[in-house]
Parts: structure tokens; sequence; C-alpha cells
């Protein structure tokens, strides 16, 4: 399994995985301690996910549901501690990536189809990093974290939240103003208000200092 680790703000780190599937199933464990609405902050079996996410699926999709991923360090220190069994060899590349690690940082997880040019394939992929991105900056800078909920809690968000959820298997509750943003600013949802868009759109460049156009630089010099 070929990963590309590249740092690419204060204390976040972009990992580019070749195909969905090597993404997904090594996040899985990951990101949903991190964010699932079911196994937030527990302990648990791949199994006991795959059966849950089952039977809300109508069958296990996830590996093909998800394509961009989103971790503070924090949740590794459970799989380090031995809390979680059964590491895979997949996850054990990430432990090992970043064992050296002391301070606070955060990982972003894409991958890239190196079998699609077209030009659609990597705006997407550009609007993917530019999401998780602005998770990344949520987490690692509290200015921008701030400012983003005050301008947030200026507007009814309700109707976005709910849209966020129903694409998904959903989110738990401490997650979703993080991602209220990052899907405002880097996915193609409907029904969200020019005014709130904009202000959030100014605060990423503002405070990351990368606009989309270097996204997709940024993944053009990793094909």
């Amino acid at each position: 399994m070929d990963i590309k680790k590249l740092k690419i703000a204060d204390s976040v780190y972009l990992l580019v995985f070749d195909t969905q599937y090597e993404l997904s199933s090594t996040f899985l464990r990951f990101q949903e301690y991190y964010e699932s609405p079911k196994f937030r902050g527990k302990i648990f079996q791949l199994k006991d996910y795959k059966e849950w996410y089952s039977k809300l699926k109508g069958g296990f999709t996830y590996y093909t549901d998800w394509s961009g991923f989103n971790i503070p360090s924090y949740v590794l220190e459970p799989f380090y501690q031995g809390e979680f069994k059964r590491i895979s060899k997949k996850e054990k590349v990430i432990l090992d990536m970043f064992k050296k690690e002391k301070s606070d940082f955060y990982i972003i997880g894409v991958c890239l189809n190196r079998k699609k040019e077209k030009k659609t394939v990597k705006e997407n992929q550009g609007l993917e990093i530019k999401n998780e991105l602005a998770n990344g900056l949520f987490y690692t800078n509290k200015a921008y974290k701030d400012k983003v909920l005050e301008t947030i809690h200026e507007f009814n968000v309700n109707k976005i939240k709910k849209s966020i959820n129903q694409s998904a298997v959903g989110y738990c509750d401490e997650v979703l103003d993080d991602e209220v943003n990052a899907y405002v600013i880097g996915s193609g949802l409907k029904g969200i208000p020019k005014s709130l868009r904009s202000r959030l759109e100014n605060l990423y460049k503002k405070y990351l200092r990368i606009s989309h156009a270097k996204s997709q630089k940024c993944l053009q010099l990793l094909l």
C-alpha cells in the first residue's frame, strides 16, 4: 500500500492513497471513533461496526461511500495504548507513520485515482481536499474556529445539518458545526445562504492562506 504524506499547513498532514478502498478501509475505525453517532469514543471491533452500518444502509457499502477522512491526533492514542484489539496491517501503517509526533496535529486522508484524468474528477478531488482542510483548520486554529462558530450561529443551519446527515449515516452532535463549515466550503450543497457561504469562504482563505486553485495544484504535483 503506497501512501504519500505531505504537511500542507501548520499541524495538518495530508495522506494520499491510490484507491478509495485502501483509504476507507484504513481509516474506518479511526474515523468512526472520532465522529460516529453510535461509536464515538468507544472501543469496538470492525465486525461490530460492519453489522451496524449494514443494517442502516441495507448492506455494507462503507468502502465506496466515503472518499475523504479527517481525524485529530488524539484519536490515535487508544490504538497506541492497546485499547483497540486486532490492529490491522493498514491501521499499523498509520500508527507507525505518526508515532514520533509529540504535539497535537490533524490528519486528512484522500485518494487519487490515477486512471481518471478528466477535469471533473480533478475538480471533485480539489473540493474534497478543501472540505477536509476546513475540518483540519477548524481543529488546529482556535481563532478560526471561534470566527466560524460566531458566523454559523448567526444563521439557522438546521436544514444544512439535516441535509448533511441525510447524505450520510450521520455525525455525532459534537462535530456537526465543524461539518457544516466544511460542507458549505467544500461541497455543492443546495439551499445555503449566499452570505453564509461567502463569509465562511473568506474566513477559510484568510486563515489557511491557501486557495482552491492551490489545492488542485498540490494534487497535480502528487499525481
